[in-house]
């Protein structure tokens, strides 16, 4: 039987765990995140990857390049770098340099979206070093329902934490990723937490073509091509300037 669908065409359930990928024994985070088993000869990023937990996991299962972004270090941090191999770089994900990190098989961003002042740009710097897959997981809040929406959490409002700045709901997610360039989204994980808000894990496949339209500032017909000039000059409301006054005239 397919799962019962909201009025937007969307699963109500969260997806089952496919059967390579259920979990043995007590759930860890690359579980319940459902990250790849066997990333034998994959490429792994783990973007604000706090004390590289995530980095070692992926080494440990086969991962063949791996690399950690933060902008925090720490003791924990360095111990995990020196025993388990995996590279560390100390970066912004919307600084200059960001693009030169080239694209990885699996991207995981976890717990960083709520801190970011522009969630949106977050997902589409993500597509734009991902490969395979990239797996998001954040803050979220319960509120509308489907409706896609996000709560302003700047200032403080809404939690104790001063660095978080907004808490989307599932809906809202999953229509980010898609405006960003994403397919193939589900959601795996999802736990509610004090009321109104909770936690999601969701996966989204990066498109291998990027939809160019979203970059035009106006529809394309509207476009000039004459270096930024109109090819129609405005005209002027009624009574704008002073009888007599020649630019009232459209043709001057």
């Amino acid at each position: 039987m397919s799962p019962k669908k909201n009025r937007r065409g969307r699963p109500d359930e969260i997806e089952g765990l496919a059967g390579e990928l259920q979990a043995h024994g007590r759930e860890s985070r690359w579980e319940r995140y459902r990250l790849p088993v066997d990333l034998s000869g994959k490429s792994f990023l783990d973007v604000g990857c706090w004390e590289g937990v995530h980095c070692a996991d992926a080494v440990r299962h086969g991962a063949r390049d791996v690399v950690g972004v933060d902008l925090c270090t720490s003791d924990a941090l360095v111990a995990n770098v020196e025993r388990y191999g995996f590279e560390f770089l100390q970066m912004d994900v919307f600084g200059e340099s960001w693009l030169g990190l080239g694209r990885f098989d699996v991207v995981l961003c976890s717990g960083m979206l709520p801190t970011v002042q522009s969630p949106a740009l977050l997902l589409a710097r993500l597509g734009q070093v991902a490969r395979e897959l990239v797996v998001i997981e954040t803050t979220t809040t319960t509120h509308g329902d489907d409706l896609p929406m996000m709560l302003f959490q700047g200032g403080g409002e809404g939690t104790k934490d001063k660095s978080n700045w907004w808490a989307p709901n599932r809906a809202c997610m999953h229509e980010m990723l898609e405006a960003t360039g994403f397919g193939g989204i589900s959601t795996v994980w999802e736990d509610e937490r004090r009321e109104g808000f909770g936690r999601v894990c969701m996966h989204a496949v990066p498109s291998a073509v990027p939809d160019r339209r979203r970059l035009q500032p106006r529809k394309p017909r509207q476009m000039s091509l004459h270096g930024g000039n109109r090819t129609e000059k405005p005209v002027p409301a009624a009574g704008r300037f002073p009888e007599g006054d020649p630019r009232n005239d459209p043709h001057t």
